[in-house]
């Protein structure tokens, strides 16, 4: 399975989704897929070092490893859910889309991420 028919699964299988990107923690894209013409390459950048930052905490709280981080806006819901360590995949909601469902189908996205990053 490719990157971009995972990103395009998960983004079709949750309704009010607007877009999914796989990304390393350094900023680079791996896939992305679209609805719209919606940036989610910067939103993926952006919150990407947020994930640093609450990696880091954890660390020092000793709080164990950062798995998933979800932000809630009044506009849109984003759902960060690591790959790897040097991997995540951050999928774009729209205002009362089904975050529950987001994050279980996030979970299988991942493990079939994961696949492919080491292939």
């Amino acid at each position: 399975m490719t990157f971009l028919e995972i990103m395009q699964g998960l983004v079709e299988a949750v309704p009010g989704s607007l877009a999914a990107t796989i990304m390393g923690m350094d900023g680079l894209t791996i896939q992305q897929y679209c609805l719209s013409d919606y940036d989610v390459e910067t939103v993926g950048v952006e919150y990407g070092k947020v994930i640093e930052e609450i990696k880091h905490a954890s660390g020092v709280l000793n709080l164990g490893t950062v798995e998933e981080v979800c932000v809630a806006t009044d506009e849109m819901t984003l759902v960060l859910k690591m790959v790897t360590q040097g991997y995540y995949i951050a999928l774009v909601l729209s205002s009362g889309a089904n975050t529950g469902k987001a994050r279980f189908l996030l979970k299988g996205a991942a493990l079939k991420a994961e696949k492919e990053l080491f292939i």
